[in-house]
């Protein structure tokens, strides 16, 4: 019997490559592009998730015969599954294998709309939705659920208003790492680094599958306040001259850059600066440029303090340093842990992301995402490879 629960909510699921081939091969994709496109529509599916919700959909589906089909060497461990998954959802796991070890996932209910087939009803008849083999997947867990999250998916695919630079890489430990540069709602500088690797997977019915939940472990982010563009930009570029990383925009002083940002325009328009009027003097950025950006040992640790800062909301800041492999690294600190030798690592950017990074900033603030104008920036990037530059740090550097 089904019982209560509260409420629960999954942000996102990874479709792995392999998973997305097969629907599209299969047929099932173009059947969901169908089905956003008729009358009936796809609308948005998400939000809070109840107990309740999870025994009506199997009532359902169960009264228009969907669960007819069930094979029978899953039934028995299907339905026992799924009726103690209801009652204690956290006690069944998700199982990845990551090269550093498996993680495992507490599901949740949401995680149950995708077992018990109801998202996936919504383009497969009672006869289809266990009939796995013929659409290509391994097992029927595997096939109604990486169904149910393609359509979950495809109903939140809507552009948003603060979609930023994004740039993909892959690490030598088997990650593939997709950072976007963007704003929140109240345009402040916001990084995401999400992990989208097809890591190898279980469901929680103990079943190989080509699709994971979204982590905590996937996900790293940086949630800076107000205008703090241009303050990363010059810790950016002070990281780039102070390992020596070659960029193409050093070989010719950034003309082309500065260039490619004007050519994007300025937009925005949900606060002052994107109006004009509140950029300051370029030289602000440049006061600590001489002091070098410290270097982590192995253990992420310094007794150094880091001249470059990004400010928040809360009662911290973020601190920008170099890691042990030469990754430039962006930690957050309170008074708490400021004094701490080791420093939680928040984001990470490879020698080969400074150019993205920069880049990013500057699309940034020119698509007004976040509260710092692109001619800011590109006043920065200007002046930094000005005379002016050079005459005036040489006043900073004693004899």
């Amino acid at each position: 019997m089904f019982i209560e629960l509260p409420a629960a909510m999954r942000v996102e699921y990874l479709l792995y490559p392999e998973t997305l081939a097969k629907l599209n091969e299969s047929g099932i994709e173009e059947r969901v592009r169908q089905l956003k496109e008729s009358d009936e529509g796809l609308h948005f599916i998400g939000g809070f998730v109840y107990g309740t919700e999870i025994f009506n959909a199997v009532q359902d589906l169960k009264a228009r015969g969907f669960y007819k089909g069930v094979p029978e060497d899953f039934r028995k461990t299907y339905f026992t599954t799924l009726n103690a998954m209801v009652r204690k959802p956290e006690e069944f796991k998700w199982t990845v294998q990551r090269p550093t070890g498996a993680l495992t996932e507490p599901c949740d209910l949401e995680d149950m709309l995708l077992f018990t087939g109801e998202l996936a009803s919504l383009v497969l008849s009672p006869e289809e939705l266990w009939d796995f083999a013929k659409f290509g997947f391994p097992s029927a867990s595997a096939f109604i659920t990486s169904v149910g999250a393609f359509i979950l998916r495809e109903s939140r695919d809507v552009k948003s208003t603060h979609e930023g630079y994004t740039w993909t890489r892959k690490g030598e430990d088997g990650s593939e790492i997709i950072t976007e540069v963007t704003g929140d709602m109240n345009a402040d500088l916001r990084v995401f680094q999400t992990d989208i690797a097809p890591y190898p997977t279980l469901d929680p019915f103990g079943n190989a599958i080509g699709m994971r939940p979204e982590m905590d472990a996937d996900k790293h982010f940086v949630a800076a306040y107000h205008s703090n563009e241009g303050t990363l930009l010059s810790a950016v570029m002070k990281y780039i001259e102070q390992l020596g990383i070659k960029v193409d925009f050093y070989e010719d002083k950034a003309k082309k850059l500065i260039a490619w940002g004007r050519s994007l325009g300025q937009g925005g328009g949900s606060c002052a600066e994107h109006f004009g009027g509140c950029d300051q003097d370029a030289r602000m950025f440049f006061f600590g440029f001489i002091h070098p950006i410290p270097v982590l040992n192995d253990a992420n640790a310094t007794d150094q303090h880091s001249p470059c800062w990004l400010t928040t909301t809360e009662q911290g800041a973020y601190g920008v340093y170099i890691a042990h492999n030469g990754d430039l690294v962006v930690s957050y600190q309170n008074s708490k842990t400021i004094k701490k030798p080791e420093k939680i690592i928040n984001a990470r950017f490879p020698p080969d992301d400074a150019h993205h990074l920069v880049k990013g900033l500057i699309y940034q603030s020119a698509k007004g995402l976040g509260r710092t104008s692109a001619k800011q920036l590109l006043d920065i990037l200007a002046y930094r490879f000005s005379p002016q530059f050079e005459e005036d740090q040489a006043r900073y550097i004693k004899p």
